[in-house]
């Protein structure tokens, strides 16, 4: 008796192995990185000069596993399973924000790991499938229905970036809310609803300037460093510095010298100051370029998907990626305040690297769902 026939395996699209290909060398790229920038900092302090790399070696292996996992969700999966996870990220950076652990300011350490990391790509997949399921046809309250999809998405932003709030974490409240307007874009929001958006944040932004002070301090000391040199404005010297020695050609993988001394963070916040210093001005534009190219391919992804989940959730995890990225090079360059926000698959730190992981995994999801792979099987 013959077997019930088993469904075929679907490869990925060509745009999907190119996306894995290229977070596969990013993230080569950052173990590498991670251990010219950090084996400094662990021998400085008599500690275990190999601890970050093993470390972030071991990570990129989880986070390999779980994102090739992860590719084989299909769209509807990650469609249900968007708003639990949602809910249990909330839950536990509310126990970070009261009992977690502080580093740098932030409490948002808990049991060893940062949920707000995972928490980031929880309210991608949310904003998602709100926007997944406005955009589908029914025959009779539909303006309601987009109205009750708006006032979820509002709630979800307010939320999440509250608790980051709470937890003194305002550079990922920045990535957040940013990333909140990109789905809102994506999902055919009227333009004077994100221009109050945009005031309204405005707002909100200028009464946590005036309540916390500190945010004030960093925004000066990035408009004139020369005044804070011997406080914020130290951090901000000594990156751009770091970038100068590189010039063009770059010092050489591991023979910057400002990570033995001056350079904060040299394999966490400012890594990407110890990629331009040892490698130069055409090694920091690859890098920006290849970070540019996750979301030019998960758009591309994104067009080719069989399902409206898969348009939001290719989209915006994509973007995602990039914006942190971008995130963290305007700070590193001086373009905007010093935000903490890590350099995804480049940065030291597993939460990071496997929360990445898991968003790159959700590309390669709708990569293997998707239309052109639908003629192929």
């Amino acid at each position: 008796m013959q077997g019930t026939p088993v469904a075929p395996i679907r490869p990925l699209e060509t745009a999907g192995r190119q996306f894995f290909l290229l977070v596969y060398g990013l993230t080569i790229a950052g173990i590498a990185f991670v251990f010219s920038a950090s084996f400094a900092v662990a021998s400085r302090h008599g500690g275990d000069a190999y601890y970050y790399l093993k470390h972030q070696s071991l990570f990129a292996l989880a986070g390999l596993v779980i994102m090739l996992l992860i590719s084989y969700f299909k769209p509807r999966w990650l469609e249900k399973l968007a708003f639990p996870a949602l809910l249990v990220t909330c839950i536990l950076m509310f126990i970070a924000a009261i009992w977690g652990k502080e580093i740098r300011g932030a409490r948002c350490w808990i049991w060893g790991f940062q949920p707000s990391e995972f928490a980031k790509v929880a309210f991608v997949l949310y904003m998602a499938a709100l926007f997944a399921r406005s955009s589908r046809p029914v025959h009779h309250h539909d303006y309601e229905r987009r109205s009750r999809v708006l006032v979820k998405a509002v709630l979800a932003t307010l939320t999440v970036s509250g608790l980051l709030v709470l937890q003194s974490d305002q550079g990922m409240a920045l990535l957040v809310v940013s990333m909140a307007f990109v789905m809102f874009y994506l999902g055919g929001m009227p333009r004077h609803l994100l221009a109050l958006g945009f005031l309204a944040a405005g707002g909100i932004g200028a009464l946590l300037v005036r309540y916390k002070s500190y945010i004030w301090i960093r925004i000066l000391a990035c408009i004139h460093p020369d005044q804070y040199v011997h406080g914020p404005g130290y951090h901000i010297y000594s990156m751009l510095i770091a970038l100068s020695k590189g010039y063009i050609l770059g010092q050489g993988v591991g023979f910057s010298d400002d990570k033995w001394r001056t350079l904060p963070e040299p394999h966490n916040d400012s890594i990407f100051c110890v990629v331009g210093g040892e490698l130069g001005v055409w090694g920091s534009l690859a890098l920006l370029a290849a970070m540019t190219l996750l979301s030019v391919l998960s758009f591309r992804i994104a067009r080719r998907s069989s399902s409206s989940m898969g348009w939001y959730a290719a989209a915006g995890c994509g973007m995602l990626l990039t914006l942190q990225a971008l995130i963290n090079i305007a700070a590193a360059t001086n373009s905007m305040p010093v935000t903490g926000i890590n350099l995804p698959f480049i940065s030291a730190g597993g939460s990071s690297l496997v929360s990445s992981m898991i968003a790159a995994g959700v590309v390669l999801a709708v990569s293997r769902y998707s239309l052109q792979t639908q003629r192929i099987t």
